[in-house]
């Protein structure tokens, strides 16, 4: 386990983050008792960590070896404004390895989506599925919204973004739509390097972006089978892509 004295050499949001790692090591094994208490000893005495929340994380070390580092672990990450899967790649640092990303030419184009909460969720979806960088069509939502950066699990910091008009987004580009009415998913032959419009959770795709779509790759469609006419715009967003990646890979 790191040292003590070097996670007090740390800065400030770093040695938390290191701190609550020894608690998550701990919660597995066995760790040295005097060890853990100079560790405590640095969350404490954190300027990050106000008098109610040294409370609750005394609280919860009070109970005894094992039993409340689980707490202390999420706890102290709460203070930090995170919740990191166990699985995330990460640099010694302790932040997201975006560098750890498989990255195709597929690029995303968001014809006006008003929601923050889906726009976080594709940016999610996206950084799952090589999305290179997304397009957002003034007035859509921002990638900054705080719940579309809650949504997103950090992902709108590790995927490229850009406000701009659709010429701008599909230049140079083969392009398609994402729209009932089309070709079948399961039929339709994705490019290699292209761009995907997304149309809004409201109104569809607009004219503009519908000629465009249709003078070039075309547009494709989830079949469905429900009483409902439609899913989720991220949803729909997810599946795409994992057939995206799927249909080049092969």
């Amino acid at each position: 386990m790191i040292t003590a004295k070097k996670i007090r050499s740390l800065k400030p949001r770093v040695q938390l983050r290191k701190a609550a790692d020894v608690f998550h090591e701990a919660m597995s094994g066995e760790a040295d008792g005097q060890y853990l208490d100079e560790v405590m000893d640095i969350i404490l005495s954190s300027d990050l960590v106000d008098d109610e929340a040294a409370s609750r994380l005394r609280s919860y070390y009070s109970k005894g070896p094992g039993i409340g580092y689980e707490d202390i672990y999420y706890n102290v990450l709460s203070l930090l404004g995170d919740s990191p899967s166990d699985w995330d790649a990460r640099t010694e640092e302790g932040e997201i390895d975006w560098s750890k990303r498989t990255v195709r030419e597929h690029y995303l184009f968001l014809d006006h989506l008003r929601s923050p909460y889906n726009v976080g969720a594709i940016f999610r979806n996206s950084e799952a599925f090589c999305i290179g960088g997304i397009y957002l069509a003034p007035g859509t939502a921002s990638p900054e919204h705080p719940r579309a950066r809650r949504t997103s699990r950090s992902t709108v910091d590790g995927i490229p973004w850009k406000e701009c008009e659709l010429e701008e987004a599909v230049a140079g580009l083969p392009v398609f739509a994402l729209e009932t009415g089309g070709c079948d998913i399961r039929d339709f032959r994705f490019p290699e390097r292209g761009i995907c419009i997304v149309g809004s959770e409201e109104t569809g795709l607009t004219a503009e972006a519908r000629q465009r779509a249709e003078s070039s790759l075309g547009i494709v469609t989830i079949p469905q089978h429900g009483a409902k006419g439609s899913i989720n715009v991220a949803s729909a967003v997810g599946i795409m892509l994992y057939k995206w990646v799927e249909s080049v890979r092969e």
